[in-house]
């Protein structure tokens, strides 16, 4: 009693300490059972396992005592312990149903997974199917792919309708390329296993995977008949559906999904996006506005924008103001979002008057300062810094707001000390991220510490090709006067971008 109260009270160490006593000093299944679970759930593994060393040691036929000290041996990888009591389970039971024993005891690292393997190989003679589809497992993920398909078949013969063994399987054909051989065995279980709704599924989504977009919506309309209302199935149709251009078909699934009070905001979404792709701009305009939610930001998005592309700026601008009444907790993003669409449209006179009330009204948001920044002219120094502390003293760790209070001084050529070293600390938080790898290699070049420009840039651009960053890497080997590596980014350059002119003026 003692030992509960304490649980309810979210004391778990001194109950775990309360229940181990306990089950030294008795041999009650109850009491054990409880002590177990108890110190499993306050995850000390240690004492768990110890109290099952004590039952099994007492009570060595028993089997829930035998099954939990398995787990518990394979949880701490204690690998032959487990091995051995693996050994007695299946001695009694080759058949017996292991799926509790092995729940979440899979390792995580190589070397684990190895010992592992090495240890449950020898208990391979007894056949036991949960016990195959580890081994397999654990040789599928060594590479062992031969090895593992021929143990996976053999569980497949004891037990041939479990969905985990069979997409085990699925997966290791996969691994091996056997793609014509996993289509006909695939189309041969659904066939023999209509009613397994989770390898129809497993089966679409490879089809999809393969790009045979046509063969898996055909298989989806076929699992909606036997399947009407399951909002899974529906769903991955109406996608399916919109993408092959099948737009009746896609709001008819839709409008199906749409009766289900958990997939309201998804079916608004999708319907808006299949109406905009017909080009029915009012019908994706009811839709998008009725989304709420996590698609709620998207939504908005994606509407603001549509409305911006047919040439509707004031209305799509009225309507973020009046998101903004409604939304008020939205209220940072509907600006961001009005910022970019008066950007986008070249009226940074009005982003920049927005973003002025913006921040009167949220006046420590970092993302609408941010945006402000951005928005801000080189002549307003001490604005910028100002802006730019701030930024940092809201979050002094963000590789963004560092890496921009760097570029900011290395494009006005003015502390660049101050820079360098904001750059660092970006890199440091962040680091092999382009941009700030490019900000880097600017401040070094500034301070004409050519060596350190050249090795940061060519580090950036190995990272993913940016002209900008080329262009720059180019400017550092003239400045040095590696003239051949320069004409060999040159001509490269000149290959890739024919018509740029600040390739031009290289």
């Amino acid at each position: 009693m003692q030992a509960e109260f304490l649980l309810a009270r979210q004391q778990q160490a001194k109950a775990v300490a309360i229940y181990q006593h306990m089950a030294f000093e008795t041999l009650t299944p109850a009491i054990l059972e409880r002590a177990l679970t108890v110190s499993i759930d306050a995850q000390d593994n240690k004492t768990a396992l110890n109290i099952a060393k004590h039952w099994v040691k007492n009570e060595p036929q028993d089997t829930p005592a035998q099954f939990y000290l398995a787990h518990l041996a394979l949880k701490t990888h204690d690998y032959p312990l487990a091995a051995q009591i693996l050994d007695k389970i299946l001695s009694a039971d080759a058949d017996v149903a292991l799926d509790q024993v092995l729940a979440g005891i899979y390792p995580e690292n190589e070397q684990d997974r190895q010992q592992l393997l090495n240890a449950l190989i020898h208990l391979d003679m007894h056949n036991n199917p949960s016990l195959l589809v580890l081994i397999a497992g654990l040789q599928a993920q060594n590479g062992q792919l031969d090895e593992a398909l021929k143990r996976i078949n053999r569980a497949l013969k004891k037990r041939p309708d479990v969905t985990a063994f069979m997409t085990l399987k699925a997966n290791i054909l996969i691994a091996q390329h056997k793609d014509t051989e996993l289509v006909q065995w695939l189309d041969k279980q659904t066939t023999l296993q209509p009613g397994n709704k989770s390898l129809r599924l497993f089966e679409v989504r490879y089809l999809l995977k393969q790009n045979q977009q046509p063969k898996a919506l055909k298989k989806l309309d076929g699992m909606i008949q036997q399947w009407p209302n399951d909002t899974e199935i529906l769903l991955l149709a109406s996608l399916v559906s919109i993408d092959e251009r099948q737009y009746s078909k896609a709001e008819q699934y839709l409008l199906r999904l749409l009766q289900q009070q958990a997939y309201m905001d998804q079916a608004y979404y999708y319907l808006a996006i299949n109406a905009q792709r017909q080009n029915k701009i009012d019908m994706a305009t009811t839709y998008y506005k009725r989304v709420e939610g996590t698609l709620y930001q998207s939504a908005q998005k994606k509407l603001a924008l549509m409305l911006a592309e047919q040439h509707a700026l004031p209305q799509a601008i009225s309507h973020l103001t009046q998101e903004r009444v409604n939304h008020p907790d939205e209220a940072s993003f509907l600006y961001q979002l009005q910022v970019q669409l008066l950007k986008d449209n070249h009226q940074p006179e009005a982003a920049r008057s927005l973003l002025d009330e913006a921040l009167k009204n949220l006046p420590d948001d970092p993302e609408l300062i941010y945006a402000r920044v951005l928005l801000l002219k080189s002549s307003e120094q001490t604005l910028l810094d100002q802006e730019l502390e701030r930024l940092l003293g809201i979050e002094p760790n963000s590789p963004t707001y560092l890496n921009a209070y760097a570029y900011t001084l290395a494009t006005q050529n003015r502390r660049l000390n101050d820079a360098r070293q904001l750059a660092e600390r970006a890199n440091a938080l962040a680091p092999d991220q382009p941009a700030i790898l490019d900000t880097l290699g600017l401040v070094a070049f500034l301070q004409k510490d050519y060596d350190s420009a050249i090795k940061t840039l060519q580090k950036a651009l190995a990272l993913g090709d940016n002209l900008n960053i080329a262009l720059r890497l180019a400017k550092v080997y003239q400045a040095k006067g590696e003239m051949a590596a320069y004409q060999d980014l040159k001509t490269k350059l000149q290959t890739q971008y024919p018509d740029n002119l600040q390739v031009r003026a290289l």
